[in-house]
This record gives C-alpha cells, structure tokens and sequence, in this order.
C-alpha cells in the first residue's frame, strides 16, 4: 500500500469531507481515506499496483474538489 496526501483547497465542511471520503473509499483499491478539514489535506492510502494518484486526482476533479499533491519533505 501506498500512502499520498492532497490538498484540497474547496474543501469547507463536513458534507465536503464526507463527500470526497465516501467517493474514494467506494473504490475496491483504496484502503483508507483521512480527510482533515482544517489543513484541507486528505491522506489516501491505496494500492499503487492498481491505481494512481492521476486517477485519484481525477475522481476528485469528477465530483468538484480539484485538489493538488502535496510535496514530500
């Protein structure tokens, strides 16, 4: 499993947390989502075999939440 974390800007509420989690969990390879709506960063661990942050970039982008990489220290 692989663990990246995003910054999602347009993210204000807790219907917007629930909203981008439900979304990424519904996928069979995605095994965790945290969303922290106060840094608006959400932590997705997934399996990096089966998908990649472009497809979870774009599932966000689908449901209005376009959210960017947040860079690794």
């Amino acid at each position: 499993m692989k663990s990246d974390t995003f910054v999602v800007e347009d993210m204000h509420c807790d219907a917007c947390v629930n909203t981008i989690t439900k979304t990424l969990t519904n996928n069979e390879n995605v095994s965790n989502v945290e969303a922290d709506l106060s840094s608006k960063e959400v932590i997705v661990e997934y399996d990096e075999e089966k998908y990649d942050v472009e497809e979870i970039l774009s599932s966000l982008d689908m449901i209005g939440f376009p959210a960017s990489v947040k860079k690794k220290h």
